[in-house]
């Protein structure tokens, strides 16, 4: 099989596309500064250096919020040709905080309350009527930026002044005590692969990696492990790393990462991450492969239902010497298990007659 990895050429994008080589075939490293995708009334298609995109059995993009639009564009033109582990809105959802806020909500994903302003007026207003300390963030960004800390109106004020001149919505949240800590932990299909707790750095509340935090193995109970997983759905990606506020024996989900680095979280729980990403990116992609092929049997045999002879094209599935044909085929033969055949054979040819 063959896999393509879309990305910006990241070290984590290196790491799972060097892993992706046990399972796969061929292995195609693509630069998404080199991908076009064109539309017209026909349909959608995507360009590599100008030429039409090669047919692959997977492909995995992979980049920061700045490529929204082309991950999703991607995406949607492909999402019916081969397996993709985040689907085309994933993108869109999880490059926006506030928009994973509305999604998780539908899953019951518990979160901190959390408030969308248009401007800074309107900030302003919902500031009267909540505690402080409080968080203050843009929609999107990654890497911890863009998230700020208030601890007084009269410094939130400040802040809110200080982002007016971007002219855009503002998310205002519930701020969850956890003693500069947080949980990240990764997604891959229906489980966590791995997960670390992550302290900021001193003077710093954020404790993201690329903000100077330090990540230790850590393992997340149980509901927190189902909370992580339903927030995964909620953003309809198969591999996604969820951060987590811990208060207590609460779980808070405040973020997801549809494209998140793999280094930090192989560092600190010694794990093979990008192994367990490729593993999961073979089975699944052979899984897709099954599926769509018995769907397009389905479709063929539905088609020929009233013709003499039909043609099926297929790729043969053989196990242990043994040709295993899908249902769809001696359905469309009117064999069973009692019936006797005459079996003719030459090279590149079978042909099975029923003897009446």
């Amino acid at each position: 099989m063959k896999i393509a990895i879309i990305s910006l050429n990241s070290e984590s994008s290196k790491m799972i596309g060097e892993s992706c080589r046990e399972y796969f075939k061929d292995v195609d490293m693509i630069s998404l500064k080199e991908i076009e995708v064109h539309v017209d009334g026909k349909g959608m298609e995507v360009l590599h250096n100008g030429v039409k995109l090669k047919d692959y059995d997977c492909v995995y993009c992979r980049a920061s919020y700045k490529y929204v639009l082309l991950t999703r564009s991607i995406t949607s033109a492909l999402r019916e040709k081969c397996y993709m582990p985040l689907s085309a809105g994933s993108f869109t959802i999880g490059h926006d905080k506030f928009l994973t806020q509305l999604s998780m909500q539908k899953y019951n994903v518990n979160m901190p309350k959390t408030y969308l302003a248009g401007n800074t007026s309107n900030a302003k207003e919902i500031l009267k009527n909540i505690h402080f300390p409080a968080i203050i963030k843009i929609p999107s960004g990654t890497h911890g930026k863009g998230v700020m800390f208030a601890d007084s109106m009269q410094s939130a004020k400040s802040l809110l002044d200080t982002m007016d001149v971007f002219k855009q919505p503002l998310i205002i949240q519930e701020y969850i005590e956890t003693n500069a800590t947080d949980v990240r932990a990764l997604v891959v299909g229906d489980k966590v692969v791995g997960c670390m707790k992550r302290k900021a750095a001193k003077d710093e509340l954020r404790a993201n990696i690329h903000m100077g935090g330090v990540g230790k193995r850590y393992n997340l109970n149980e509901d927190g492990e189902k909370m992580a997983i339903r927030a995964a759905k909620a953003v309809k990606a198969e591999v996604c790393a969820i951060d987590i506020l811990e208060s207590g024996k609460q779980h808070y989900i405040i973020e997801v990462n549809v494209s998140p680095g793999i280094q930090g979280l192989t560092n600190a729980t010694g794990k093979d991450i990008a192994g367990e990403i490729a593993k999961f990116l073979f089975e699944r992609t052979s899984e897709w492969k099954k599926e769509h092929v018995n769907g397009k049997f389905k479709e063929m045999v539905k088609e020929f239902d009233d013709k003499d002879e039909k043609e099926i094209s297929t790729k043969l599935d053989i196990k242990a010497g043994i040709i295993k044909l899908p249902a769809e085929v001696n359905k469309a033969a009117g064999l069973g298990v009692e019936d006797s055949v005459n079996i003719k054979v030459r090279k590149g040819k079978i042909v099975v007659e029923k003897i009446d």
